[in-house]
């Protein structure tokens, strides 16, 4: 017994809190971001929409657009263009939580649905991210394995097999994605605020590669003509809703995006850096990837007469087509720069996420870095290359849980908009005392999970279908093609009502007579003068300050006694 306590001691996070009668446990990454730890500054959250926008699976998304939908290029290109500038909206209003208040996904969540019901949804998000991390893994090996084809030649291509047909892979991508698990694996250990170097540096190199493909496969092609992509669908619907299919895909596409913009929006320099000045990243960069995979997908058909979906097809066609030195040099970059994108994407888009969300569930064993290096060497676990090839039962799974993720990121966005009027007390995400405001019914916002759980239900018929195409009609699909949109209006308007009706608390009875206007709170970092600051981080002028030795990850309080100067209301009107 003795053992396993020290193993215990061992290997608990050092500077979690103890699990006291009123306290939830947490720990430094879990608790509100310190200021000496917000090292996001605007730049940084322009160019990492561009690092991860021109990646494969934007790509790809583009390439298959007219395909998926059976519109007209010209409707595609006005729909395209009409939905990024929807999606950036809500990628700026999902991320003001976390600025103003400089809290993860983990710790909204606990707002809106209460401190023990937050945490069902936190493991829903962590077990897609976990899902999601092992298949761009994969994507990211198979544009690794283009680069090595280009390096070696046949001598890569003739790699003998000794990999059953029923394992769903070959030796020589086996190798590939090893090869490049272990590229990968050393990013797992930068903290956030430390891998936005990652981030600038592919948001430079991804634009060049995505672009360089596109002035190939124009002039190659000699341009996308009458987007002729060698597809007839046949229309089965009405044009609206092959619209509201388009605007779904789309918005599916970065819907993980949009909702973990908290985990990042914590970590900004000044609030407004996460916000506004990401549409200069995101718009330009979004549209540029939906277009130009569109256009690259039917010039290159003029030239080899054939249309390829995704990124990897696209590159092992222009080498079997134009093999010889230049082109092997060209592919090469192209690909080992997309290879590089799908790890700044995946760490974005899933590494991340994952590791507050483990971070939130068990904060004694697990900070945002161990969670990543754990779902690091849980990639093999996911065996992503059977999810792919043999499994399309899953993978079409992935493709729907959009519509159980919209409805989330509704109630979200009413609960911070609507409801609560931007003020969330910030303490009270912290403690399980029945008499804490996100406490609810013993730890659980009971019509907040009847407003999710009541949204997906108009999709699920559609969701069915999908697995049996003679079940039901039409409609049915057609609504599970619009899924993400109804299923987030439906959770909105739900949380909205509920939320009138049952009027929950905004602040503690303590102060039940404080304004309840827009962002009241934004200015104290969401604590009352009362409040004991937590991670650093309080009502200003009260704040426990502390430094950070970088290298050696150790803290030190640098005062415990500071004198109020002045007061909080003064320091927001400055």
């Amino acid at each position: 017994m003795n053992a396993l306590k020290r193993f215990d001691h061992y290997v608990s996070v050092r500077d979690s809190t103890e699990n006291e009668d009123d306290l939830l446990r947490a720990n430094r990454d879990l608790k509100p971001t310190p200021p000496q730890e917000r090292t996001w500054r605007t730049y940084n959250y322009i160019v990492v929409w561009f690092q991860s926008a021109f990646g494969v699976s934007s790509w790809n998304t583009g390439s298959s657009l007219m395909k998926a939908t059976g519109l007209p290029y010209k409707q595609v290109i006005g729909g395209a263009i009409l939905t990024t500038f929807f999606c950036c909206l809500l990628v700026v209003v999902s991320a003001r939580s976390g600025a103003d208040y400089h809290i993860g996904y983990p710790a909204v969540a606990r707002a809106v649905f209460g401190v023990r019901l937050g945490s069902f949804f936190v493991f829903v998000r962590m077990f897609v991210a976990a899902l999601w991390f092992g298949v761009q893994t994969y994507y990211g090996s198979r544009c690794f394995d283009i680069a090595l084809r280009c390096m070696f030649g046949h001598k890569w291509t003739d790699i003998p097999n000794h990999i059953p047909e029923s394992a769903g892979i070959t030796t020589r991508l086996m190798v590939a994605f090893l090869l490049y698990w272990m590229a990968q694996f050393p990013l797992m250990f930068l903290h956030p605020r430390q891998i936005r170097w990652f981030f600038t540096v592919k948001g430079i190199i991804m634009p060049i590669a995505a672009f360089g493909l596109f002035i190939f496969c124009m002039i190659k092609g000699g341009g996308p003509g009458d987007y002729d992509i060698g597809v007839r669908v046949e229309k089965v619907s009405t044009t609206g809703n092959q619209w509201i299919h388009m605007i779904n895909s789309i918005i599916g596409s970065v819907s993980a995006m949009i909702i973990n913009q908290p985990d990042i929006a914590r970590y900004a320099k000044k609030k407004h850096s996460a916000t506004w000045p990401q549409s200069i990243g995101y718009i330009p960069s979004t549209l540029a990837i939906l277009l130009i995979g569109m256009a690259s997908n039917a010039s290159i058909r003029r030239a080899y007469g054939e249309s390829y979906w995704s990124m990897w097809d696209l590159m092992t066609a222009i080498l079997e087509n134009e093999w010889g030195p230049g082109t092997r040099c060209a592919v090469f970059l192209c690909s080992l720069s997309f290879a590089v994108g799908a790890a700044g994407t995946n760490i974005f888009g899933n590494s991340i996420p994952f590791a507050a969300d483990l971070c939130g569930l068990l904060p004694k064993y697990f900070t945002i870095v161990r969670g990543q290096i754990f779902l690091g060497l849980l990639a093999w676990a996911m065996v992503p290359w059977k999810m792919i090839n043999s499994a399309a039962t899953l993978v079409s799974f992935l493709g729907s849980y959009s519509i159980f993720v919209a409805p989330l990121l509704g109630c979200l966005l009413s609960d911070f908009y609507i409801i609560r009027k931007g003020n969330i007390h910030v303490p009270s995400l912290y403690t399980k005392n029945p008499k804490g405001i996100y406490y609810f019914y013993k730890g659980c916002n009971l019509w907040a999970g009847a407003a999710w759980v009541i949204s997906p239900i108009i999709a699920i018929p559609g969701l069915y279908r999908s697995y049996h195409a003679d079940a039901l009609t039409q409609t049915a699909s057609d609504i599970f093609y619009g899924g993400w949109l109804y299923t987030f209006i439906i959770g909105f308007v739900a949380y909205t009502a509920l939320g009138l009706y049952f009027k929950p608390k905004i602040y503690p009875d303590a102060y039940s007579e404080t304004p309840k206007t827009w962002e009241y709170l934004v200015d104290t970092n969401g604590f009352f003068e009362d409040d004991e600051p937590i991670n650093g981080v309080g009502y200003p002028g009260t704040v426990i300050e502390e430094e950070k030795d970088v290298a050696s990850g150790s803290y030190e309080h640098k005062s415990d006694d500071i004198q109020v100067v002045m007061s909080a209301r003064s320091v927001g009107q400055m």
